[in-house]
């Protein structure tokens, strides 16, 4: 399953379709703590995760996160590349940090490779 998580509903309804394209299960979330209230992670599940967004920044998601022990890899994606997003990425463990708008195979390719290395 991948998790997507963006304020921007034209981002999800992007990343809707570019998931259909891939055949790929996904959910998306308008705000982050309607995504942090149902979280059950799964394998192979992976979150797309905008960092600026109303409420919950994307940095307190990645904190809650590894607070409450739940693994999945992170993409984050963000149309605000600064220092502070870069350094809270770094910081948990995100296995990538996009700027927007993102390259849509790109993307495909880092979640497919993300749950599945070779």
């Amino acid at each position: 399953m991948i998790y997507i998580v963006d304020d921007d509903e034209f981002v999800r309804r992007g990343f809707a379709l570019l998931c259909r394209s891939a055949d790929l299960d996904f959910m998306s979330f308008e705000k982050a703590e309607d995504f942090i209230s149902m979280i059950k992670p799964g394998e192979n599940d992976i979150l797309v995760l905008d960092m600026n967004m109303p409420g919950m920044h994307g940095c307190d998601v990645l904190d809650f996160l590894v607070k409450n022990e739940i693994f999945l890899p992170v993409i984050i994606i963000t149309g605000y590349d600064d220092d502070a997003n870069r350094d809270c990425a770094k910081k948990y463990g995100a296995v990538a940090y996009l700027r927007k708008p993102v390259d849509g195979q790109a993307l495909i390719d880092l979640i497919r490779y993300s749950v599945n290395p070779v």
